[in-house]
């Protein structure tokens, strides 16, 4: 009885919440994709007297490896943590020695991308080279990549950027060709796929995120996705301070207890740690949420496609996403390039939609190179035209499950009126 009446509170405030996130035909970038069943789960932990790390944070690891088909899902705090770590793991003395990083050896990764993929190379004392990416998809332009392949490079970090996926067939093929290692910084396209095979599952590592205003939401999380069983059990416990009770395999935990039998068990560091630990408590929360992701992406999908049947009218004044046949998009944000005219700029048009209550914003972090903090470090970078169009011209405005017919009808007529206002030939 008392359980109804909590989750009858939660609704109501989630509903309230709703009302006021789109109020006054406002469009927020995302809304909560948690309801009241998963803030119980999550409340849950705390009165079981566990939130930390411990077993929902293994029930969500093995939701999320049925799903996209993967042997090994590690959840750690955040996708930013998860990049890390796998560039970590590579440099440190654990890697294979085809996989070894070496200081000053070059990764090549798309100009246009967030912070968190760039900052782990410079991290862990390798050189980011930044390449150009494709407009419309804004994933890492091919020519691109093997014009910045050099002696020294020896993997590429793509990032399957705003659900949708690269072009991972020649990706591959020059991976095989070089020798160099495959990374996927897939934070951002959950649930995408080409050729019917998961983004994230193509190279050797990949991240996640389930930050609050992605697909699914923990608030704070990520995962690190790899099919190789001995990288995901080093990855396991680097995690969690370098335990030895994060090790699954028991050949290994044995080798350790053998060669140090004073050391109990129980606290021994076999690995070199960081506490990038998920907690129960947000994994409780993203529990269910996995359950409902392909809905989620349905409605997304839903809104993508009604708004670019209706925008291409002005395709010669905007660079709109695209889709192919051989892609199933996670759509995670509608982004538009503003192509140069003599009507408008992209400021006059994100200025009349913010007047108009539609959320906007730059799309990802723009051209990384014109960032401040990558100035004060070693990159190398050619050429980056699109990126440099995306990032004076590009924006987008928010995909997300509550977008119904209505509101999106809603963000039609805002363009609608702002090319009626504007357009005068």
């Amino acid at each position: 009885m008392k359980k109804n009446i909590i989750r009858n509170y939660l609704d109501h405030n989630l509903k309230k919440l709703e009302k006021k996130n789109f109020s006054n035909s406002r469009l927020p970038l995302s809304f909560a994709q948690y309801d009241s069943k998963d803030i119980l789960n999550s409340i849950n932990t705390l009165i079981k007297g566990w939130p930390t790390i411990g077993n929902e944070v293994k029930q969500v690891e093995k939701k999320i490896q049925r799903f996209l088909r993967i042997k090994n899902a590690i959840m750690l705090n955040s996708g930013g943590s998860a990049n890390f770590l796998i560039l970590y793991l590579l440099c440190s003395p654990y890697a294979k020695k085809e996989d070894k990083l070496h200081e000053g050896d070059e990764v090549i990764t798309p100009a246009v991308t967030w912070s968190t993929t760039v900052s782990p190379i410079i991290q862990n004392k390798l050189v980011p080279v930044l390449a150009d990416v494709n407009l419309s998809t804004y994933d890492i332009n091919i020519n691109s990549i093997e014009k910045n392949i050099s002696k020294k490079t020896k993997a590429i970090m793509i990032v399957n950027p705003l659900g949708h996926v690269c072009d991972m067939k020649k990706i591959q093929s020059i991976c095989k060709k070089n020798n160099l290692l495959l990374i996927e910084d897939n934070c951002e396209s959950i649930g995408a796929k080409y050729n019917n095979k998961f983004a994230g599952t193509f190279g050797k590592f990949s991240s996640i995120s389930m930050y609050q205003s992605h697909h699914i939401s923990s608030v704070e999380g990520g995962m690190i996705l790899t099919n190789d069983d001995y990288y995901a059990d080093i990855l396991r416990s680097m995690r969690a301070n370098g335990w030895l009770r994060e090790v699954k395999n028991m050949k290994t935990r044995k080798i350790f207890l053998k060669s140090f039998r004073d050391i109990d068990e129980s606290f021994m560091f076999p690995y070199i740690g960081f506490n990038f630990k998920p907690t129960d408590l947000s994994a409780a929360l993203v529990k269910n949420q996995i359950d409902k992701l392909n809905e989620f992406i349905n409605k997304r999908k839903f809104a993508a496609r009604k708004i670019i049947k209706n925008l291409n009218k002005f395709d010669q004044f905007l660079y709109l996403p695209k889709e192919y046949s051989n892609i199933k998009n996670s759509w995670f944000t509608f982004p538009i390039v503003v192509k140069k005219n003599k009507f408008f700029t992209k400021k006059m048009l994100t200025n009349f939609l913010t007047k108009n209550r539609i959320d906007n914003r730059p799309i990802i972090a723009g051209n990384i190179a014109d960032q401040p903090f990558i100035k004060k470090f070693k990159h190398k970078k050619k050429k980056l035209i699109n990126a440099e169009l995306v990032m004076n011209s590009g924006f987008f405005i928010g995909l997300n499950h509550m977008l119904n017919k209505k509101r999106v009808d809603y963000i039609i007529k805002v363009f609608n009126k702002f090319f009626k206002k504007t357009i005068k030939e």
